[in-house]
């Protein structure tokens, strides 16, 4: 029994001996083998070495744009005035928010947009570039303030092919440097709700949708990575033919994205009807898909400062870049 016992003991430990040996051999065998190029780690190249990448290759500059309609600033044409209380109340709105960019609808001649620039900067709010134009309507233009140099100021085509009617107010159209980098401004005011003997005010914006869309697509077309902003007030809804025919077909990589908006509480409308008793939300900024990863959408809102009323029946909105 016990030379039995001791010969049980010696078969264990041979065979606990022989299972430490495999698996040695065994992980051996399966780990990763050395480089075999020079045996050394390879080094990282020197600071002095390394691409001169400039932080403005990644970083843009941020900056803030407001799209705002003004509701009649028409000093040289107006009746009636617009009042002194109503231009204050604009320019605090304006200045409070900090935009270095601003997109104006129902802006007056060029002077008009030339007193705006001078109150602003009066109450410390420099925008020295500026562009105005508009298209067959006398009184209401388009303007755009900027702190950035206009480096390029487009005047498209205001007629619209196959049709007898034109683009009342325009195509707005700058190319704005900004730290280095470029981004384009389309600027709209459709052809408003209000009902008129001469033609059907829905199917004219319609048709000024659908050519405002073409001058996008060929933006879009020559470059699809430009940075573009297309923006103002479209007066319509979000699911109106005409707002949807500017955005584009979802699907496509041309498409605008319209930068989601609210106020503090919540709310999203940005146009008080007075008349109809009638609230909704028909001012827009839309983003190219190159640029719509650089909202900041902690800092994108309706601008609604107690004195809104009394500066427009619109309410400014704002959406900050990064």
């Amino acid at each position: 029994m016990r030379k039995s016992s001791l010969w049980l003991r010696f078969a264990y430990c041979l065979g606990v001996t022989l299972l430490l040996f495999a698996g040695t051999w065994y992980f051996q065998k399966s780990e990763t083998p050395p480089w075999k190029q020079s045996g050394q780690i390879p080094k990282l190249p020197s600071p002095e070495n390394r691409p001169n990448i400039s932080v403005s290759d990644h970083d843009p500059t941020p900056f803030r744009f407001v799209s705002y309609n003004l509701k009649n600033w028409l000093t040289s044409s107006q009746n009636p005035d617009k009042s002194p209380e109503s231009k204050s109340a604009i320019i605090d709105i304006l200045t409070s928010s900090g935009a270095e960019i601003i997109g104006l609808s129902e802006i007056g001649s060029e002077a008009d947009v030339l007193e705006v620039q001078f109150l602003l900067k009066q109450a410390g709010r420099d925008l020295p570039y500026f562009h105005h134009t508009g298209g067959t309507d006398p009184i209401r233009h388009l303007g755009i303030l900027s702190r950035f140099p206009i480096t390029s100021k487009q005047q498209p085509e205001i007629t619209i092919p196959n049709t007898q009617h034109s683009m009342q107010r325009g195509i707005l159209d700058v190319t704005i440097e900004i730290g280095g980098k470029t981004t384009r401004f389309i600027g709209l005011h459709l052809k408003s709700k209000r009902i008129v003997p001469d033609f059907n005010e829905a199917e004219l914006r319609i048709l000024e949708a659908e050519h405002a869309r073409k001058h996008i697509d060929s933006i879009l077309s020559q470059n699809p990575e430009t940075h573009l902003i297309a923006y103002g007030d479209f007066n319509d809804h979000i699911e109106s033919l005409s707002t949807k025919t500017i955005l584009g077909n979802y699907r496509s990589p041309d498409y605008m994205t319209p930068v989601p908006i609210e106020d503090q509480r919540g709310e999203k409308w940005t146009y008080f009807y007075s008349t109809q008793d009638n609230y909704d939300r028909i001012d827009f900024i839309t983003v190219s898909k190159s640029l719509k990863p650089h909202i900041d959408r902690a800092s994108t809102r309706i601008i609604d400062t107690p004195n809104w009323i009394q500066a427009s029946d619109h309410r400014a909105i704002m959406v900050s870049f990064q």
